[in-house]
C-alpha cells in the first residue's frame, strides 16, 4: 500500500539487459520499496498431503462419495491435498447391479468426472466381496454364482479399461482369526480357486490395471496379526506359485488409538519385507485411527490419534514397495467410524487427517512431517 500524499513509482526493466542485470535491479527495487511491497506479497503456500507424497515417489489418496463431494469445502480439501480418489461404496456390486445384468454405472461415472476435472487418478473398489452383495446374487447355486462373478468382473472392469490404475479385486479373503480362507459364500460356493479366477478374468478385461488382494488386520504387533499374516502369505505364494496375475497386496490400515486394535507396528517393516519379496507392491488403501475408547478431551485424543499415525508412518515409508496411501476420508465429518463403531459418550470421533471443519489438526502435521522426513 502507498502511503497517503505519495504516488507510487513503477520501475520498467528492459528486456533486453542481461538476465543477471534484470535481476539486480528487480531486487534492488523491492529493497527500496521496502516493507510496503513486501506486505503485500501472498503468503506461502502449506505443504499439500500428496505434495509431500510426490515428492517421495508415492501417492495420497482419499475414499470420497458423490454425496460427500457435494459439499465445496470437502471438494476444495479432496482437490487440494489428494492425487487420488476411490469411491467408498460407488464401485461396490450392491449398488453397480442391483438386478441380474442390469449394470448402474451412473454413480462411480460421477466420480470418475470428478477426478477428471481436478486432475486426480481414481482407482477400482472393491469387485469380490462377501459384504454388500444383491440378495440375488447370495441366492445363487455354485455354478451360477461363478458364471455372475465372471460376468460381474468382465463387464465392471471392462467399463473402465485404461481409465483406473488399480483395482481392489479380492476383499478381505481371510478368516478374522486367521485360520485360513474366511468360510464366506465364495469359498462354499466356489471353492478356495475363486480367488484366482477373479484375479484372472480382471486381467483378461484390463490387462494394464494393477491387480490386489486388499485386506485388514494385518498391521500390528499381537498374536492373531501374526496368524493371519501367516495365513496371507500362504495365499499369495500360492498365487504366486501358480502364476495368477497379482500386482500388489493392499493393507486397509484401521488403527486403534487404545488397546483394541494395533497400536505399535514393530513388527510391520519385517512383514513388508516378506510381501516385496514375493515382487509385489505395497498399497495403504483405507487409513485411519480410531479413538472410541479415549477420554473426551480433544486435544488428548488428537495427541493419541497422531501418534498412531506417526508410528504407523514411520514403519511403512520406508519401504520401497510402498506407493499409495489413502485415507478412508479426508475430514473427520466423513469418517465411517460415527455410524458404525459410535463411541459411547456419542461423542463424534476425529480419525482423519482433518477435522469436521476441513481445519489441519495434529494429525495433519503429524503426517506432514512423517512425509518430509527421509
Amino acid at each position: 500500500m502507498t502511503a497517503p500524499g505519495r504516488t507510487a513509482r513503477v520501475t520498467v526493466v528492459p528486456l533486453s539487459l542481461p538476465m543477471r542485470r534484470r535481476q539486480l535491479i528487480v531486487i534492488a527495487v523491492v529493497a527500496a520499496l521496502g516493507w510496503s511491497v513486501a506486505r503485500a506479497l501472498p503468503p506461502p503456500a502449506a505443504p499439500t498431503l500428496q505434495g509431500l507424497a510426490a515428492a517421495r515417489g508415492l501417492r495420497w489418496g482419499s475414499a470420497v462419495t458423490n454425496d460427500q463431494l457435494r459439499d465445496p469445502g470437502l471438494r476444495r480439501l479432496v482437490s487440494e491435498q489428494s492425487g487420488l480418489i476411490v469411491p467408498e461404496s460407488e464401485l461396490k456390486w450392491d449398488g453397480v447391479e442391483a438386478a441380474p445384468g442390469r449394470f448402474d454405472f451412473s454413480a462411480p461415472d460421477r466420480l470418475l468426472a470428478f477426478a477428471r476435472a481436478q486432475g486426480l487418478a481414481m482407482r477400482g473398489h472393491t469387485l469380490v466381496w462377501h459384504e454388500q452383495l444383491p440378495a440375488w446374487v447370495k441366492a445363487l447355486p455354485p455354478a451360477e454364482l461363478d458364471r455372475a462373478m465372471a460376468t460381474y468382473i468382465r463387464t465392471v472392469v471392462g467399463h473402465y479399461r485404461g481409465q483406473l490404475p488399480s483395482w481392489d479385486v479380492v476383499n478381505e479373503p481371510i478368516a478374522d482369526d486367521g485360520t485360513g480362507l474366511r468360510r464366506s459364500l465364495w469359498l462354499e460356493r466356489l471353492g478356495p480357486d475363486y480367488i484366482a479366477r477373479a484375479l484372472t478374468r480382471a486381467h483378461q478385461a484390463d490387462p494394464q490395471a494393477a491387480l490386489v488382494i486388499n485386506e485388514y488386520g494385518l498391521e500390528g504387533d499381537d498374536a492373531k496379526t501374526a496368524r493371519k499374516r501367516q495365513a496371507f502369505l500362504t495365499l499369495l505364494r500360492q498365487l504366486r506359485q501358480s502364476g495368477v496375475p497379482l500386482n500388489a497386496v493392499g493393507l486397509q490400515a484401521h488403527l486403534y488409538a487404545n488397546g483394541s486394535g494395533p497400536t505399535t507396528f514393530r513388527t510391520l517393516p519385517a512383514f513388508l519385507r516378506e510381501l516385496a519379496a514375493l515382487d509385489l507392491d505395497i498399497l495403504v488403501t483405507e487409513l485411519d485411527v480410531n479413538d472410541r475408547e479415549l477420554p473426551a478431551a480433544i486435544p488428548e485424543r488428537d495427541r493419541a490419534v497422531a501418534a498412531v499415525y506417526g508410528a504407523f508412518l514411520a514403519a511403512v515409508l520406508p519401504e520401497p514397495r510402498l506407493k499409495l496411501i489413502t485415507t478412508w476420508g479426508l475430514s473427520d465429518r466423513t469418517t465411517w467410524l460415527n455410524a458404525f463403531m459410535p463411541r459411547a459418550d456419542g461423542l463424534p470421533q476425529r480419525p482423519l487427517p482433518f477435522d469436521e471443519d476441513n481445519r489441519p489438526k495434529a494429525a495433519t502435521a503429524t503426517i506432514q512431517a512423517a512425509l518430509e522426513k527421509r
